[in-house]
This record gives C-alpha cells, structure tokens and sequence, in this order.
C-alpha cells in the first residue's frame, strides 16, 4: 500500500502505472485546494498529518513535478526517514538499458529511454520520448521533460529541467538547479542556477538557489 505526495497530472500518470502493476494508491497528501484526484482515495492536505497516514502504508512516491524538483526531494527524505520504502513508476514502454544505475523513486513515461552506462539519481522524472544516452549522468530530482535529448556523456545537476524538445549536445555539463528552456538546443556548458533558452540557447535568466527545504 503506497502514500503518493502530488495529485495532479504526474501523480495521474504514475497512479496508472502503478495500478496496472497490481499496487494500491489509496493516501495521497496534496495541499492544493479543491483539488480532486483522479481515483478514489484518501487525501491529505495537512502536512503534519503525514507521520500518521504513513504509518498505513509500505511504500511512497512523490509525485511532484517541473521546476519542484527540490520539494520531490523533501518529501521523499521525509517518508524515508518516516520508515517508508521508494518505489519507483516505469511505463513497460520505457527503455532501461541494462547496464543503467537508477537511483530510487523513479517515474519513467512511455518510451522514455535510458541507454547503456547511463546514471540517473534519485527522484527523477523522465517524460514521455524523452532520450537520456549512453553515460549521461543525472543527478538527484532532475525532470527531463517530454521529447528532450541529452546526447552522450552529458552531465545534469540536482534539480535541473531540460524543457519539451530540448537538446543538450554531447559531453557538455549543465549544472545545479538549471532549467533548459522548450526547444532549446545547449552547445556550452551551463553554470548552476542558469535559465538558458533559444537556438543556440543563452542565457535568459539567474534562478534563485535552492534552499534544502520546503
């Protein structure tokens, strides 16, 4: 029996997934007003209620996507620490390459693909057609969005974004807490905190640096 964090549009998705691998959503904590999931089940809106909920259940997944990287990564510390064991959400669609280290919690969509020597961290979202090829390095709660290519040997810190359709070329580094705008195409290394958009894409934008916690 899992506790999702997140009830719209990605928890949806991986809500499916998990369903049809035979597992049980019925908690879900999302402070959103009026927001209704998409299944039947419990929902929480009280963040200090969360110990007692957890305590029903085996398993977590936060479901909590786009530039929140740094919240999906709060709550998952916090439902380990709670006792709870990260699952993870792959489409059977999904190409994992065999010799791929993925960390916990994963949420990989229809026919992302993943290719061989490959690290993805933990709390990671791969998006539909998505392409992360051979030893990329991902690190911890970096969302790759829908269509987006990292060619080879690409580098991406914590919490970075590589928007709809965006392209890294190969051997390039993108650093912490970046975010690759739509259609973008990166031809240089990009430093931490950096909005970068356009063909070739620059700079657009300094994000603010994470703070840890939410």
């Amino acid at each position: 029996m899992y506790f999702v964090v997140g009830a719209a549009s990605q928890a949806r998705l991986c809500h499916r997934i998990l369903i049809a691998l035979g597992h049980e959503l019925p908690i879900v904590y999302d402070r959103t007003p009026d927001l209704v999931p998409a299944w039947n089940c419990e929902i929480i809106r009280n963040e200090s209620l969360i110990p007692a909920y957890a305590q029903k259940c085996n398993g977590f997944l936060v479901c909590i996507g786009d530039e929140h990287g740094e919240r999906r990564e709060y709550f998952s510390r916090l439902l380990l620490s709670l006792g709870l064991e990260a699952v993870s959400a792959v489409h059977p669609t999904a190409f994992l390459g065999e010799t791929v280290k993925r960390g916990r919690g994963l949420q990989a969509m229809p026919h992302a693909v993943v290719n061989e020597f490959a690290e993805i961290g933990d709390w990671c979202i791969l998006n539909t057609n998505c392409t992360v090829d051979h030893e990329c390095r991902l690190g911890n709660a970096v969302h790759i969005m829908g269509g987006a290519s990292l060619a080879g040997l690409v580098t991406v810190g914590d919490y970075s974004i590589a928007g709809t359709n965006a392209t890294v070329l190969p051997r390039l580094n993108i650093g912490r807490n970046c975010y690759i705008g739509a259609g973008a195409v990166v031809t240089k290394d990009v430093a931490d905190n950096t909005v970068m958009v356009g063909v070739p894409a620059r700079i657009l934008k300094t994000r603010n640096t994470p703070q840890g916690q939410l």
